[in-house]
């Protein structure tokens, strides 16, 4: 017995070509869509790698390093220390900003920020940019070597390392004048300057400051009435570099204001649901590799983006800020005897001691209000030299 095929049977065996074909067609267009994305994302990478200047700053140091200097697996347990540098360069993008007259590049900031082995803490100690150091021979891109400093301005390093203009000289003299104060060994370092700082606070849409008086500083350009503001960048800068108006006029009231900003960065980026807003979160990123210069391997993606997951968990109470214990003498500052427990803390991966962190007097961790006033008074200098040095100092 013969079975004729159904009539039907040819037209469904057309709809099921047909809907290969389709679904062939939907996987090719797929998969092109897909290696676009993949092209697209490759190409970003690379722009915002390429945007990032990183520097070998082992090249210019003279003593051997070890080869963990820069673990680049952060999985390995090890604590690291980063040290954060703001310049204060007029030069370059910064110089239509600035006509103060100051010339060269400075330290205008400086924090050692130590994170720990286990990615649950990190400790951010400032060094005060008027404190009395010895700075070691630094090496300059030409091969010639600076003569070794003893009882110098710590910011002045920046300025002896970056006499040519090199920012990787620079922060290389600084790293290893701070390394040479603390004995502790610093896996690379990070420099912003004016505009970087500007061009980053921008990009993360301002900060939210409250302040209960009207904030105002003619020197830093900074007028800000009384209540809650979020900061632009320009405000930003002149709020975290402002000194005469502000707390009792000198650079160690200011630390306490860089720190308070910098808590507040930290708390607004750890809040941002950054990987929901791609847009907001490649303008970040953009902004910010634009504008680091850093030692080599910290600016490495590859490497940045696994040590920033492994600190996803770090909350605002992690993070601690303390100034170096310091005594003063005239205008400047000299470490004091506890600042000793402070880098031994560092090196030994263990907290800071509270009385570190909260002191209570002013035994060399903190300077009262009353002290400063009267040292200022005591060391004005009002000479032609004396003014020309306190606007460098600013």
């Amino acid at each position: 017995m013969f079975i004729r095929e159904s009539p039907a049977i040819p037209g469904h065996r057309q709809l099921l070509s047909a809907t290969r074909k389709i679904i062939r067609g939907g996987a090719v267009t797929l998969l092109c869509l897909l290696l676009c994305a993949v092209s697209a994302f490759a190409t970003i990478y690379r722009h915002l790698q390429g945007n990032i200047r990183q520097h070998d700053f082992t090249s210019l140091i003279n003593n051997a390093r070890p080869s963990t200097a820069v673990p680049l697996d952060q999985k390995e347990g090890q604590p690291i220390n980063i040290l954060l540098l703001g310049s204060d360069s007029r030069s370059g993008k910064n110089a239509g900003s600035f006509r103060d007259g100051v010339e060269g590049m400075r330290s205008d900031t400086a924090m050692l920020a130590h994170i720990s082995a286990n990615r649950k803490r990190v400790d951010v100690v400032s060094i005060p940019r008027d404190t009395l150091v010895d700075i070691p021979s630094c090496t300059l891109p030409n091969g010639r070597h600076t003569p070794a400093r003893t009882g110098a301005i710590f910011n002045s390093a920046f300025m002896i390392g970056g006499a040519g203009g090199d920012v990787n000289a620079a922060a290389t003299c600084t790293l290893q004048t701070v390394e040479k104060l603390t004995d502790v060994l610093i896996d690379g370092y990070v420099v912003l300057d004016f505009v970087s700082f500007q061009d980053v606070v921008n990009a993360i849409g301002g900060v939210e400051m409250c302040f209960d008086e009207r904030v105002r500083d003619r020197y830093a350009g900074l007028d800000i009435p009384a209540g809650c503001h979020v900061l632009d960048g320009g405000q930003a800068l002149a709020f975290t570099r402002a000194r005469k108006s502000l707390g009792d006029g000198s650079d160690i009231s200011r630390i306490g204001r860089q720190q308070e900003f910098v808590g507040k960065v930290f708390h607004k980026v750890s809040h941002m649901n950054l990987f929901s807003d791609l847009p907001g979160f490649y303008k970040i990123v953009k902004a910010i590799s634009k504008n680091l210069d850093t030692s080599q391997g910290l600016g490495d993606f590859d490497w940045l983006s696994g040590f920033l997951y492994s600190m996803r968990h770090i909350k605002q109470s992690d993070l601690n800020f303390v100034t170096m214990p310091f005594v003063p003498l005239g205008n400047r500052v000299i470490p004091a005897e506890n600042a000793k427990l402070v880098w031994d803390s560092l090196r030994r991966d263990k907290p800071i001691p509270e009385e570190i962190k909260n002191p209570q007097n002013a035994d060399g961790s903190r300077i009262s209000d009353t002290e400063n006033r009267n040292r200022d008074r005591q060391n004005k200098d009002t000479s032609p030299a004396g003014k020309k040095q306190n606007r460098q100092r600013q």
